[in-house]
Parts: structure tokens; C-alpha cells; sequence
């Protein structure tokens, strides 16, 4: 809706300089061709220019408050998508801790099961077993830090665009 507007301005904008091109044309060829004295030709001249210039310095400052209300318009939105981005980047980071919370669980669980294998087996057994859940550990500490660095720099991302 807001591109609609937009447009619309820029139309309208665009036939009104038009028309006072036009009418600015239109009345400085009316007054070189009418029959009149130099003296009343500058004076119909300099009257002519003053109202231009009213009518420009008008057009002045719409056009600049205009310019300022889409730059408000702009800073707010972007100002709402970075709030955005660190509620989303906050968010993970809350995920990927609750996540490894339980995948801890599972690798412990796991490693139970596999110790009390283990000693059926035999000590060799339960070694390998105590080896590959230190690493399944490791692993799951390492995915959570990496999720944890990428929403930190997703945050800063954010931030440094407020």
C-alpha cells in the first residue's frame, strides 16, 4: 500500500512541476510577444519570477518533509527487523543449549547401557565404551558452541543495525 502511495506522490509530483513548467513557458512567451513598453515588461517579468519562486519554495519543502517522514518510516522498520533478528538469534541460542541438555542425557544414557554391556564383555569393551562417549560429548559441545557463536554474531549483526 505504502509503494502505492509512493507512486501516486511521484505522479502527482511529476504533473505538477508539468504544469508549472508549462504555465512559466506559456507566460513568459505571453508577455515577450505582447505589445507592451520595456519598463512594464520587466516589471510583469519580475512579478511572474517572484510567484515561481513562492510556488518552488513551496514545492521545496513538501517535497522535504516528505523525504523526512520516509526516512522515519525507514529507521522504524529497520530498527523493528533488528529487534526481530536478536529475538530470533536469542531464541536458537535457547534451543541449541536445551538441545545439548539432552543430547548429554542421551550420550549418558547411551554410555550406561553400553558400560553395563561392556562388563558383560569384558574391561576392553568397557574402555571403548567410556572412549566413545567422551567423544559423542565432545561432539555435542562443539554443535552447541558453534550455535552459540552464530547467534552471538547474528545478535551483533542486529545490534550494530539499530
Amino acid at each position: 500500500m505504502e509503494n502505492h502511495e509512493t507512486n501516486a506522490k511521484s505522479t502527482n509530483g511529476t504533473a505538477l512541476k508539468s504544469a508549472l513548467i508549462g504555465a512559466l513557458i506559456g507566460a513568459a512567451a505571453a508577455l515577450l510577444l505582447a505589445p507592451k513598453s520595456g519598463r512594464e515588461l520587466r516589471q510583469d517579468l519580475k512579478v511572474k519570477a517572484e510567484g515561481a519562486g513562492e510556488v518552488l519554495k513551496t514545492q521545496a519543502s513538501s517535497l522535504a518533509e516528505s523525504a523526512t517522514t520516509a526516512a522515519q518510516a525507514v529507521g522504524e522498520q529497520a530498527s523493528i527487523l533488528a529487534s526481530k533478528v536478536q529475538d530470533l538469534a536469542t531464541a536458537a541460542r535457547s534451543k541449541a543449549s536445551s538441545t545439548a541438555s539432552l543430547a548429554h542425557e542421551a550420550v549418558d544414557t547411551a554410555a550406561t547401557k553400553a558400560k553395563e554391556a561392556a562388563t558383560v564383555i569384558g574391561i576392553r569393551g568397557k574402555e571403548t565404551a567410556e572412549a566413545a562417549a567422551e567423544r559423542a560429548h565432545e561432539a555435542v559441545d562443539a554443535a552447541e558452541e558453534t550455535v552459540k557463536d552464530a547467534s552471538t554474531s547474528l545478535n551483533n549483526a542486529a545490534s550494530n543495525h539499530k
